[in-house]
């Protein structure tokens, strides 16, 4: 059933095969909480579980957006080395724009 509903919504199913629940009688460990989202952001999410179970019998979950990398470069232009009429040609034409007079800087 959860099948047929992710399939026709289109969606996808975050989890790895990390379990998500400890039995707290036997101790065994299920995978029955399940993470889903948009097919738009699946390849840009983490997702995993914590380790400590925070005296409950489900581990947590952590799901985090964006890349967790960080770059300590500091962006930089070479402006004196542009070509604007090129590039306002060719925006002009990109954008559909047939008057030369207007000014795309």
């Amino acid at each position: 059933m959860v099948e047929d509903i992710l399939t026709k919504h289109n969606l996808c199913v975050l989890n790895n095969t990390s379990p998500t629940y400890i039995h707290p009688a036997t101790g065994s460990s299920l995978a029955i909480d399940l993470s889903i989202c948009s097919p738009d952001i699946f390849l840009d999410i983490q997702w995993r579980t914590l380790e400590d179970l925070c005296s409950s019998d489900h581990y947590p979950i952590s799901i985090s957006y964006g890349s967790t990398e960080t770059s300590s470069a500091i962006p930089s232009w070479k402006l004196h080395k542009s070509d604007w009429p090129s590039f306002s040609q060719e925006a002009r034409e990109q954008l559909g724009c047939s008057n030369p007079g207007i000014s795309l800087k």
